[in-house]
C-alpha cells in the first residue's frame, strides 16, 4: 500500500459559488462538503426534473449541473476597483490562460468568544486561530487537482477541551499536541486528483472526506473524522439511470505498536472497501444499497494480508467472504432520497452492524426561496469498544457511541449575502440527555471562497448525568457531562463541516 501515501498532496474544498463560473472547465471539481453553504444547491436539486445522483459526497460539478437552476448560483463580479473586486467578489489569485486556469484563496479562522461555565482552567481566554490556503488547478477538460491546508491554535470551550484532549484528537481536524497553558496546536492537510476520461467516468485519488445521505447525520459514511487516503472511482450506466462509487480508503487507530527502536511505533492500521450503487428510476426517486467491509492491515501481530476480493469492485461480495460479527467489520445499508414535490424532499437510511440495526428519517422543506427547514430523527445502537468502523479515535457515521435516540432541526434564511442559520439537536440515552442550541449570523463578504463575518451563541445543556465513568474511551469520557455557554464573534472562511453538537 506504500503506493496509497499521499499525504504530500494538498486538497481544497470550495465553495458552490466559486465552482459554477468556470463552466465545463470545472467539471471534474468537487463541490464541498459544507451542509450550510450547499442549501441553494440542494434547493436546485429538488425543483428539478432531471435526474441528479446527490447522496455519495463531494460530488462532481458536472453531476449538479444536471439542474439549470444550478446557473442562478453564479457570482456577479462588479467590484469597482481592484482592491474591491479582490475583497469582494474574486478569488485572491486568478490565472486563466484558456485551458488551464488556477485559483488560490486563503483559509482564516478568526474567532474570539467566552464560556460563561466554570472549569479548572484560569479564566482562558477562548479563540481559534486558523492559518492556510486552498487552491485549485484545472487542466483542460478532463484533469483537476484541488489543494488545501490548515494550520490551527486554539482554546476552546470546556467541554470540547475535555473531549479533544482525552480523545487526542480535534474534533475531525487531527491529531493535537498542546499549545501554552490551555490550547491545542493541530493541522490538516488534504488533496485529490480528479480524472474524468469520458462523461460515464470518473477517478479521484488523494486524500480527503466523504458523506452518504441527504442528512445532516450519516449512519453509514460520515465526515465527522479526519482526512483519510482514498481511492474513488464513479462510474454511470442507463444515461445516468444508474451510478456506481466504489471507494478504497486507508485508516489508522491512534494505537501505537511496540517499536524495537528509538524511535515511536507505527499505528495500527486497517483499509476499507466501500461500495454504494444508486439507482433513480424517476427524477423524484433515489434508492441506493450500501456496502464497507474493514480490512485489518496492521496490528500487534504485524501485518495481516488482505485478500484480492478487497480490490474487487462488486456489491456484497466482501459481506459474503468476510462478514463475521464478532470482527464487526461489514455493514451493508440502505439509502433513500425522494423529491414529495418542488419544495420537500424526503429521506431515509437503514445500516445493519454486528447485528444491530441504526435509522434515520428526515424531511427538506423550501418553502420559499431564501427559507430552508429540515427535520431528522436518528435512532442509533451502542458501539463496542473496538469498533472498526473509525479512524483516528473518532466515528466514521454517527458521532455519538452509545445507545441513544436523536432529534435535530435547522431553519436557515438567506437574503442576498446575510445568512442566519439557527439549529438544535437532542440525544437522549438512559445515563445522559445532550442538548445543543446553536444560532449563528453571517455576513457573506466574498461568495468565491465563502469567506464569512459571524457572530454566534451555542449552548451545551446537560440533564439527566448519571455519572458515565471517566475514562479514555471516547465513547464514556465524562466530559460528555459538561455544559457550556459559547458566544463568538470571527471572520471564517467556511470549506467544510465541523461538528461540535454532541
Amino acid at each position: 500500500m506504500n503506493w496509497f501515501k499521499l499525504s504530500n498532496i494538498h486538497n481544497i474544498l470550495l465553495g458552490i459559488n466559486l465552482l459554477i463560473p468556470f463552466s465545463v472547465f470545472t467539471q471534474n471539481l468537487n463541490i464541498p462538503l459544507n451542509q450550510s453553504f450547499n442549501v441553494e444547491l440542494e434547493r436546485a436539486i429538488v425543483g428539478s426534473d432531471e435526474i441528479i445522483h446527490s447522496s455519495f459526497k463531494p460530488i462532481l460539478v458536472r453531476d449538479s449541473r444536471n439542474s439549470d437552476k444550478v446557473d442562478a448560483l453564479q457570482i456577479t463580479k462588479s467590484g469597482k476597483s481592484w482592491v474591491g473586486k479582490r475583497l469582494f467578489h474574486e478569488h485572491f489569485i486568478w490565472l486563466d490562460s484558456g485551458d488551464v486556469r488556477l485559483t488560490i484563496d486563503p483559509i482564516i479562522n478568526f474567532e474570539f468568544g467566552s464560556d460563561d461555565q466554570l472549569d479548572n482552567r484560569d479564566n482562558p481566554n477562548l479563540y481559534k486561530n486558523t492559518r492556510g490556503f486552498v487552491a485549485r488547478l484545472q487542466l483542460g477538460k478532463k484533469v483537476a487537482l484541488e489543494s488545501t491546508f490548515r494550520e490551527n491554535q486554539a482554546v476552546l470551550p470546556y467541554y470540547l477541551h475535555e473531549r479533544t484532549r482525552l480523545s487526542g484528537v480535534a474534533y475531525g481536524q487531527g491529531r493535537v499536541k498542546t499549545f501554552k497553558d490551555s490550547g491545542f496546536d493541530f493541522a490538516m492537510a488534504s488533496a485529490y486528483l480528479s480524472v474524468s476520461p469520458n462523461e460515464r467516468v470518473n477517478i479521484q485519488m488523494g486524500t480527503g472526506k466523504h458523506f452518504v445521505g441527504e442528512g445532516h447525520r450519516s449512519l453509514l459514511l460520515s465526515d465527522v473524522a479526519f482526512n483519510s487516503p482514498f481511492l474513488r472511482v464513479n462510474t454511470n450506466w442507463f444515461k445516468g439511470k444508474l451510478q456506481y462509487q466504489n471507494l478504497y480508503t486507508l485508516h489508522q487507530d491512534l494505537t501505537r505498536l511496540e517499536s524495537t527502536t528509538n524511535s515511536e511505533g507505527l499505528f495500527e492500521r486497517k483499509q476499507a472497501a466501500t461500495h454504494f450503487l444508486e439507482f433513480s428510476p424517476h427524477h423524484k426517486l433515489n434508492i441506493a444499497l450500501f456496502e464497507s467491509t474493514i480490512f485489518p492491515s496492521l496490528d500487534t501481530s504485524g501485518n495481516i494480508p488482505v485478500g484480492i476480493n478487497y480490490w474487487v469492485p462488486v456489491i456484497f461480495l466482501n459481506t459474503l467472504l468476510e462478514n463475521d460479527k464478532s470482527k464487526g467489520n461489514n455493514k451493508v445499508g440502505l439509502n433513500l432520497n425522494y423529491r414529495m414535490v418542488r419544495t420537500i424532499q424526503l429521506y431515509g437510511q437503514l445500516a445493519l452492524q454486528s447485528g444491530n440495526v441504526n435509522y434515520q428519517v428526515g424531511t427538506k422543506v423550501f418553502p420559499y426561496k431564501n427559507i430552508m427547514l429540515q427535520a431528522e430523527f436518528n435512532k442509533v445502537s451502542a458501539q463496542s469498544r473496538s469498533n472498526l468502523f473509525t479512524h483516528y479515535n473518532e466515528s466514521l457515521a454517527h458521532p455519538v457511541y452509545y445507545e441513544s435516540s436523536e432529534v435535530i432541526g435547522i431553519a436557515q434564511f438567506q437574503h442576498n449575502r446575510f445568512l442566519t442559520r439557527a439549529a438544535a439537536n437532542v440525544i437522549l440515552n438512559e445515563n445522559i440527555d445532550v442538548t445543543v442550541i446553536d444560532f449563528r449570523q453571517s455576513y457573506i463578504v466574498n461568495p468565491s471562497y465563502n469567506f464569512t463575518l459571524q457572530f454566534g451563541i451555542q449552548m451545551r445543556i446537560v440533564d439527566n448525568f448519571n455519572g458515565i465513568p471517566r475514562t479514555q474511551t471516547f465513547s464514556e469520557i465524562g466530559a460528555l457531562g459538561l455544559q457550556s455557554n459559547f458566544i463568538y464573534f470571527g471572520l471564517s472562511t467556511n470549506l467544510q463541516n465541523i461538528y461540535t453538537n454532541y
